[in-house]
Formats: structure tokens, sequence, C-alpha cells
């Protein structure tokens, strides 16, 4: 089975980008990350039994699964929003578990998938380890997850604004993300061969100008204006009702990211915030 399809003269989807434009109009950072992620992942094929680590609520592996086979087991840190992945139909079977310390027997998978996920978790590395546990020989571990550039370019980015307050604003930044991590591609090699892991396949999206862009959209939505972030005052307020839904989203569709998605993809050449791999186990 081929883990990935050549993307050389892939196409993004508008479709991807509209559907997430329908759910989170509200918040365009999120859309316009989650829409190039999930081309990225409708490239790729998994062979079963399969782990999803990181599902929250489901949706989001709802979708960008959606041309996948059901997935087998699906985990989460939190309990909150599992049952309503239960309900989704993607999984087989949902469960709260750390990624640190899964519940699973060696070599229990053929495939692993986590999106956007491994920032989060506070041992990482330990949760790699798991990973390559429970990985059978061979199998594939397919992992999206913030490059070191992304840190890079936001610090440099915030320098201009104001040195002197650039630190803090990026602390601020990784503390509403939950980013707890930054590795290198070299890094991440490393990690892998410490844990009978090999890279066979990847590729940054997001370049530099796409990176900030996002940056600054989620500097808008999330700033707080009486104790409430903006997309949360957006969504939740008295006058949303009289927001004409349909028209905000063709402006931000056609206005604000369609060139952006289009140029959030895999960079052919270059560095980018984001990181898409597949790891086999050795």
């Amino acid at each position: 089975m081929q883990a990935i399809r050549e993307a050389k003269n892939y196409k993004v989807k508008e479709s991807f980008l509209i559907h997430f434009l329908e759910k989170y109009w509200f918040i365009p950072s999120d859309v316009l990350q989650r829409g190039v992620e999930a081309n990225i992942w409708d490239l790729c094929s998994f062979k079963k039994p399969i782990l999803d680590i990181g599902i929250g609520n489901g949706q989001m592996s709802n979708f960008i699964f959606k041309n996948s086979p059901q997935i087998d087991v699906g985990i989460d840190l939190e309990e909150g929003g599992l049952e309503s992945a239960r309900k989704t139909n993607k999984y087989i079977k949902v469960l709260q578990a750390n990624a640190e310390n899964m519940p699973f027997k060696n070599a229990s998978f053929n495939s692993v998938v986590s999106n956007s996920t491994f920032e989060h978790i506070v041992n990482d590395l330990k949760a790699i380890s798991e990973v390559s546990r429970v990985l059978e020989k061979g199998g594939l571990f397919f992992t999206t997850i913030p490059s070191g550039y992304l840190q890079k370019w936001i610090l440099e980015y915030e320098k201009v604004k104001n040195k002197a307050k650039s630190q803090e604003n990026l602390r601020i930044f990784n503390k509403r993300a939950n980013h707890l991590h930054y590795r290198s591609l070299a890094n991440w090699k490393k990690i892998f061969r410490d844990n009978s892991l090999k890279l066979v396949f990847h590729k940054y999206y997001f370049p530099k100008k796409t990176a900030l862009f996002w940056y600054k959209l989620f500097k808008i939505f999330t700033y707080k204006l009486h104790g409430r972030e903006m997309w949360s005052i957006i969504v939740n307020s008295r006058i949303t009702k009289f927001i004409p839904k349909d028209l905000v989203i063709k402006y931000l569709k056609n206005m604000l990211l369609k060139n952006v998605y289009e140029k959030g993809f895999f960079v052919n050449s270059g560095n980018g915030a984001q990181l898409f791999m597949i790891v086999r186990k050795i």
C-alpha cells in the first residue's frame, strides 16, 4: 500500500476550505490551518488496524479521514469531547488515555496517526517511545506538528513591532496555543532513531508569509475584550443572529483566505512553520 500519493501536481481542494468556514467562520486562523491539513491527510492511505492520537471531540478526524477506513481506536487525554467522538461512528472504539502510557499491547497497530497533537503532550519523547511500542514492525506513524520555524518567525515578527516585549508576546502565544515543544527536523530524526523508528517522508507546509498571516489572524481572534476572546464574542453575542453568515463566509473565502490557503500547502523548497512526517517502525 502506498502511504502517500504523489503531491507534485496536487491542487488544494476548495471544498475543504468551505467546510471549515461553515463550521468555524468566527475564527479564520483555525479554518486556514485545518483546511490545509485536510489536504495533506487527503493524500494518505492507512493500513488497519489504525490508532488516532489526540481526537478531541472527533469532529476534525471525522472530516479529514472521511475517505479512510473506519479507525480502530481513537484516544484523547481529555474526557470532555469523547462522547461526541463516539457519535461520529468514525471510530470502532474511543478511549480516554494518555499518549505517554497507552493501554495497548506491543505491536497492536499497523498505522498511528496524529494531527497537531504532539506539541501539546507534556512528555512528547515518552509518547514517541509508546508509538514505537504499539506499532508493528514496518508499521507507519503519520503526524503533523509545528516546526521550530514557527517560533523563530513569530519572534522575528514581534521584535520588529516591539523588541522589548517580543519574548513576552511569544510566551503568551505559546501559552494560549498550548505549544510545549518546538523541535527541528534533525532533532526529530534522532528521536526516531533512538526509538527504532525511521523517517521515510517529510514535507514542510505553511511557508513564512502564510505562517505570519495565520499568526496575525490568531492574535486578532484570540484577543481578549472584557475577559472574553474575540471569536467567543462574535459567535455568542446577542448580535450574532444579525450577522450575514453567508456573506461573511463568501468574503473570508474569496478575499481573505483563498490565496494564502492555496500557498499554505507543501513547500517544495525551503522551510515551513508546520511539518508533516511519515515514520516507519524498524
